[in-house]
């Protein structure tokens, strides 16, 4: 007669399906304790967390404190995004074994869910000291580090990921990236070329959205979105629709509350056709309450909180209130949840606004642009292309707080200001030589910066100092709430895009306040968002076509008296920040998409 032992020499030797069959057979034939925990244990590695909580919580009714099973249920919830009972199971869970780090990893994923960035991290410190020489924990406290912006103790986790397992996943994407944040460039060419050799071998060396920053080769980013996107669930068999029904159309995001995407996004919510187009909202972010949650709410029909459900029952809920288009504003971005379209949550799925690239897979349909998805380059991308006549919208032109004065920024007088008011981790080592060739061609001005990480400002100026540049000629701009910041863009006289990640939302919010933009697109869509701006306006000549034509433009445009009149007066004219305008358009595409 088979026993537990059997099933888990199976286990052992890496046939777990095996031993999951084989346990199958043992619980039905003579349930036990052991057989129930290999089971639940088999199909957590076999990817069926459901089936194996099912499995684990039977052996629980047998013997209640039993470690592993009190450990493998914590993992099991974690994985299912159950993360309210998955802090509780892990709490059980220690009680009995105290020095249990996968246990404090898995507290640590799910309070960083729930956005107890602090705890998450005191539990992922436990599994470190723990298991030291354990690299994943290191990788996973790094990329809690990254969230709580300090890039600089997250480097050093990752260096020493590198030292004890070079072979682990993303680890020189990882601390490059890391490193970035800061402007740390060090040994910046040689991670370069690891990444693009993982990413040419079929490993999965960097985060799709790294990547993107990282460099300008979209045929790597598909190659990196696909390795990383979620495996597929089969999709079901979809009813059809009745003529003359509203399309209903559900926006995804964990960012409905105060946040970029949510400003661009919120007038033309509020601008969809009622009689023709039933708007969901599925926000798995925070409830954060405030103005801008309210006013999403507001301009949505149906609301779905869906923090605490996993991909799966996101994407059921969605089915079952006949979603007919699922829009995805997150694609691999912080707190993304791309399982949702694995797991099929409308008949069309759709990847727009918050992800400029491929996502890999699940999407039907990309909605980009002429500009920055220019016909031929479809290639790179998995979905189908749709172009709108600008694939970004804007929230109506409204006026501001009055402007600070120049000391209050720590401006000096009667100098021209450059600006750039893009996250550190866009500045490339290229694109700041270029800016410093700027500086020293127009010794009368400065470069105005968002100050960003902690250590970016003094890497950033001891770099100046190294290219001939004096260091008090860089300016940092702290946060600032959204109306002061949009009000001291008035300061600037040009704004200096970055490359292959160039300015998006904070280019909009330039051109809003009539600043100009001068932009180098590349090949890939994140570089080629203040191109498509640009175009939109109809000032084209803010596109420059080499860096020698960056530098040249931008000594020619900051002495320019006449160019921030006309750039205001052409975001007046354009449709830019018409979000009416823009929620016909994305109507005609959406209703168009569904006759097809």
């Amino acid at each position: 007669m088979t026993s537990a032992r059997e099933a888990f020499d199976l286990y052992r030797a890496g046939r777990t399906a095996e031993a999951a069959a084989l346990c199958e057979r043992l619980v039905a034939a003579a349930p036990s304790v052991e057989a129930w925990h290999l089971l639940g244990v088999a199909r957590l590695e076999l990817g069926a967390a459901q089936a194996a909580l099912t499995a684990l919580d039977a052996g629980l009714a047998l013997d209640p404190v039993r470690p592993g099973l009190l450990s493998a249920r914590t993992l099991a919830l974690t994985s299912l995004h159950r993360d309210d009972e998955a802090v509780v199971a892990a709490r059980a869970a220690l009680a009995v074994d105290p020095d249990n780090p996968p246990v404090f990893n898995a507290l640590a994923v799910s309070l960083q869910r729930l956005g107890g960035f602090s705890e998450a991290l005191a539990a992922i410190d436990h599994a470190v000291a723990a298991a030291p020489r354990e690299a994943a924990y290191r990788a996973h406290r790094a990329a809690l580090l990254v969230l709580l912006n300090r890039p600089a103790e997250a480097a050093r986790d990752l260096e020493a990921v590198l030292e004890v397992n070079p072979s682990h996943p993303r680890v020189a994407g990882d601390l490059m990236w890391a490193r970035r944040q800061t402007c740390d460039w060090r040994e910046d060419a040689a991670l370069d070329m690891l990444v693009k050799a993982d990413l040419k071998l079929g490993r999965a060396g960097v985060a799709p959205f790294a990547a993107l920053a990282l460099f300008d080769l979209p045929v790597l980013h598909r190659r990196c979105a696909t390795l990383s996107a979620p495996p597929s669930v089969p999709a079901p068999v979809w009813p059809v629709r009745r003529p003359g029904e509203r399309l209903r159309v559900a926006y995804l995001s964990s960012d409905l509350h105060e946040h970029a995407t949510a400003r661009l996004l919120a007038g033309v919510l509020e601008a969809h056709d009622r009689s023709r187009f039933e708007i969901f909202a599925v926000s798995y972010g925070p409830e954060t309450g405030g103005a801008m949650q309210e006013r999403l709410r507001a301009a949505c029909e149906h609301w779905i909180e869906a923090r605490r459900l996993s991909d799966a029952e996101i994407a059921l809920k969605c089915r079952q209130q006949g979603v007919d288009i699922a829009v995805d504003l997150k694609g691999y971005t912080q707190d993304g949840r791309p399982g949702i379209l694995a797991h099929r949550a409308a008949p069309l799925q759709v990847s727009w606004l918050g992800y400029p690239g491929t996502l890999g897979a699940h999407a039907d349909v990309v909605l980009a642009d002429a500009v920055t998805l220019p016909p031929g380059a479809e290639t790179n991308w998995s979905e189908a292309v749709v172009r709108l006549p600008c694939y970004q919208p804007n929230d109506g032109l409204t006026s501001v707080i009055p402007a600070p004065s120049r000391a209050d920024m720590g401006l000096p007088e009667r100098v021209r200001v450059f600006c750039c008011f893009n996250n550190p981790a866009k500045i490339t080592p290229e694109v700041f030589a270029t800016w410093m060739a700027i500086l020293r061609a127009a010794p009368d001005s400065v470069l105005w910066l968002y100050a960003g990480a902690p250590g970016a400002a003094d890497n950033l100026r001891g770099h100046a100092r190294a290219a001939g540049v004096a260091p008090e000629r860089l300016v940092f701009a702290e946060p600032a709430p959204h109306e002061a910041h949009l009000a001291r863009h008035v300061l600037a006289d040009l704004v200096l895009d970055t490359w292959p990640y160039g300015a998006h939302t904070t280019a909009s919010d330039a051109l809003r306040m009539g600043v100009p933009v001068l932009t180098l697109p590349g090949e890939s869509f994140a570089s080629r968002v203040g191109a498509s701006l640009a175009t939109a306006i109809g000032m084209t000549e803010l596109i420059a076509t080499s860096r020698a034509d960056y530098v040249a433009k931008a000594l020619a445009m900051a002495a320019d008296g006449a160019l921030k009149p006309r750039v205001a007066e052409a975001v007046r004219r354009s449709n830019l920040f018409d979000p009416v305008a823009f929620a016909r358009s994305l109507e005609t595409v959406y209703a168009g998409l569904v006759r097809r």
